[in-house]
This record gives structure tokens, C-alpha cells and sequence, in this order.
């Protein structure tokens, strides 16, 4: 793996557990494009890692529209300041942990629909978020940025849209800055791309194969409003100490006016042997739908229904009855803080192949599946057991 020099000042401030940095590192140096399949906005932290890991390329999860990016690229130097500051003052780890307040579902769901506006049919906000000193300058009825607390204060009533859309922008510009900054993160040598052009089979093939595995493992046939992209990536090519087994094809399926928070659908399989490698359903949007547990409600029905998650794993991956090791079983908590959890991370070893599990609670569900290891699954690409 190539070293890149990470003391550029950007996040050094960001404190997190030795076990999440671990993990993080390995999973970026393994390549995966984000932190995680199962994370579809990775926030700052995971930027800056990809940045450094994988050669600074793709990555934002941004797909800016050409109208948002003029925006975008207009902004006024001591704007752009400004969000640098913010940005180098950020001690989050999660999404949302530079939040006052987590929003709420219906403000979840508002938030996806007027991102696709704001992306799609240029709805912008007339006013700018607020830039103040102190928590006292604010009138806790407006969206307000405040430096002494390092902290986006959300008013504590439910956001009007004119409010959201504020937010929207000023999420969209700090991730915008974001990936300027970490462009400017060199690498001590030059290094190729790892994303390349599909090889050995056609993108039609790969969506087609790859709708089959959706249809059967999510029980998703989606319609025409769905539009499908592959991705592939190729950290081999960059750096031969990788290894070809994480040289992957990922296909995404996304709605007309796709943004950050709304609801998208992935398969990913290997490069090399087409191998189908994890299935996942992603987005605020997607959580705002889920049932909320506290953190012990989470866990004990989490324990309660491993016996589920066997029987759904057996029957559509062909996997054993039952594990040979639980690894980990955990509140997951991707959009949300405290007492509020709707999912569960489950990690079983079959043999010395991990499988990574999120399990939706209430819906009783796998919301993820990502096989770790080279197991056979008995699967070639498009054939199923009827």
C-alpha cells in the first residue's frame, strides 16, 4: 500500500476508538469505495480516508447537477473559508454528529423529496444558513451554524421546507468543500485510478444478472423509474499489494433525481469470477421508513431473532443452518444517535468466511448482506435455484 501523508491539518482534530479506526482504515485499504457498502454517505471522516487510501479519487457521494455545481463554484472565497473552518472544527464521527438535534422521520422524508428539487429542478433557498460566535447570538428559531460549539443548531420545532432546503445547501456546500480539500491531499507518488471500464462482460449483462440477485434476496423488481449505473473498481490496478479479490463490479439503482439522503438499492460481485459479493438497500429515506427501538430493545430483539436471520440466510444464500461463530451483534446506527435504533449489525463466521449482516428490526428483513471471504455460494451469475 502506498503512504500518503495525513498530517495536511484537515480532521486532525477528530477523535474516535482505536476499533472504529482500525476498521475504517482496513476497509478503505481493502477497497471499498466508501467505509462500508452498507454506508451511502460516509461522511467527512471516510472522505479524508478514501482520499488517502485509495489516491483521492471518487470521493464524493455527491453527483452534482451542472446548475448545482455552477453554485457550487460561485461561492465567495470567504464563504468557502468559512466551511473549511467548520470542517477543520468538526469532531463528529457519525452523519449527524455535527447536528444539534436528529431529524425527525418526517423531516427525513421531506428532506429526500426537496434534495431532489434542490438537485434536479434548481430549488434553491433564498437565505443562507447563519454564520454566529456564540450560542447566545442565536434565536433558536432559525438554522445557525454556532463556532463555540462547533455545532449546525437545528431549531428544536419541526424544520419548515424553506428551512430544509437551507440545510440541503448547507450540507451540499460543506460536502463540496469537503472533496476540494482532500483533492488537495498529495500522494507521495503518482498512482492509477482503481476506477476503470467494465471488462469481459457488457453493463447491460452485469444490471440484468444483477436485478435477478435484487429480485431474490430483497424481493425488489423495480420499475422503470429506477435507473440502474455499474461501477468498476479496481484498486489492483493502482496498487498490486491490494490483491484481485477486491476488484469489484457494483451496480446501483437509483430514482430519477438520485441525492445524498434518498433511497438506493446496490449488488456488487468480483471482478474477476463474477462472484456475487453483497446486496444492500441504503438512505435516510430508507431509514425514516424503519420502526425506532431503544438501544436494549435493539439488542434483545436482536438476539431473539438470529434464529430468523439463519433461516432467511439459509434458504436465499445457501449458506449453513446456522453459523459456526457469532462475531458481533450490535444496535447499528447509520442516521441516528442515543435510544433511537431500527437496525442490526450481525456479523457470523462460516468457517473462515465473515458474512456482514444489517437486519431490519421491525420489518424483519435483511437490509445488507455482504459476504467477506471467497465462499462459494453455488451461485453462477443469473441462475438460481428455482
Amino acid at each position: 500500500m502506498n503512504n500518503y501523508n495525513l498530517n495536511k491539518g484537515l480532521f486532525n482534530n477528530i477523535e474516535i476508538s482505536d476499533e472504529m479506526k482500525e476498521e475504517l482504515f482496513e476497509n478503505c485499504k481493502n477497497g471499498k469505495r466508501t467505509a462500508d457498502v452498507r454506508f451511502k454517505h460516509a461522511g467527512a471522516l471516510t472522505a479524508l480516508l478514501i482520499a488517502a487510501l485509495v489516491g483521492g479519487t471518487g470521493v464524493g457521494a455527491t453527483a452534482y447537477y451542472q446548475s448545482v455545481m455552477k453554485r457550487m463554484e460561485s461561492m465567495p472565497q470567504e464563504e468557502v473559508k468559512e466551511y473549511v473552518q467548520d470542517i477543520n472544527n468538526d469532531f463528529s464521527v457519525t452523519i449527524s454528529g455535527s447536528w444539534s438535534r436528529q431529524l425527525t422521520n418526517d423531516e427525513s422524508l421531506r428532506l429526500a423529496e426537496l434534495e431532489r428539487k434542490y438537485y434536479g429542478e434548481n430549488l434553491f433557498p433564498e437565505q443562507e444558513v447563519q454564520h454566529v460566535k456564540t450560542l447566545s447570538e442565536w434565536d433558536g428559531k432559525s438554522v445557525c451554524y454556532v463556532e463555540e460549539d462547533n455545532l449546525l443548531h437545528l431549531p428544536d420545532a419541526e424544520m419548515s421546507n424553506d428551512q430544509l432546503l437551507m440545510f440541503i445547501d448547507y450540507s451540499a456546500k460543506k460536502d463540496y468543500v469537503i472533496e476540494k480539500e482532500a483533492e488537495k491531499i498529495e500522494p507521495e507518488e503518482e498512482v492509477a485510478s482503481p476506477y476503470v471500464d467494465v471488462e469481459d462482460i457488457s453493463e447491460d449483462e452485469l444490471i440484468e444478472r444483477g436485478r435477478e440477485y435484487l429480485v431474490k434476496f430483497l424481493g425488489k423488481d423495480l420499475g422503470n423509474e429506477w435507473h440502474a449505473r455499474v461501477e468498476a473498481f479496481k484498486p489492483s490496478e493502482s496498487d498490486p499489494s491490494v490483491g484481485l479479490t477486491h476488484d469489484s463490479y457494483t451496480i446501483y439503482w437509483e430514482q430519477e433525481g438520485a441525492t445524498p439522503n434518498s433511497t438506493d438499492y446496490v449488488v456488487g460481485f468480483g471482478m474477476h469470477k463474477l462472484d456475487f459479493r453483497f446486496v444492500a438497500v441504503r438512505g435516510r429515506e430508507h431509514w425514516a421508513t424503519l420502526k425506532s427501538y431503544t438501544k436494549e430493545e435493539a439488542l434483545k430483539k436482536g438476539e431473539s431473532d438470529e434464529a430468523k436471520v439463519f433461516k432467511q440466510l439459509h434458504e436465499m444464500f445457501g449458506l449453513p443452518e446456522e453459523p459456526d461463530v457469532v462475531k458481533k451483534v450490535e444496535a447499528y446506527q447509520d442516521y441516528s444517535e442515543g435510544d433511537d435504533c431500527r437496525q442490526i449489525r450481525y456479523i457470523f463466521k462460516y468457517g473462515d468466511n465473515p458474512v456482514d449482516i444489517l437486519w431490519d428490526l421491525a420489518d424483519e428483513k435483511l437490509a445488507s448482506v455482504e459476504i467477506c471471504g471467497n465462499m462459494d455460494l453455488g451461485y453462477e451469475l443469473g441462475d438460481f435455484d428455482e
